[in-house]
């Protein structure tokens, strides 16, 4: 990866997914990184209160909403 995701980059391909909740793949799957590529910066729209999770899923994946 030569440039690190942001969270700008993260909440703004959460919004264009168009639904109001979405898991960190489908993230990864819009911006065409891998999952393990979007931790900085998922953790810094978390921490900066853009994104919040709603729940896990029956098989314990995290589900997301954006809230900024």
């Amino acid at each position: 990866m030569s440039e690190a995701i942001t969270s700008d980059q993260i909440v703004e391909a959460a919004t264009e997914l168009g639904q109001p909740e979405f898991t960190r793949g489908q993230v990864a799957e819009k911006l065409g990184v891998k999952t393990t590529e979007l931790k900085t910066g998922f953790k810094a729209a978390r921490e900066a209160g853009q994104l919040e999770k709603v729940r896990d899923d029956d098989s314990g994946t995290g589900i997301f909403k954006v809230t900024a």
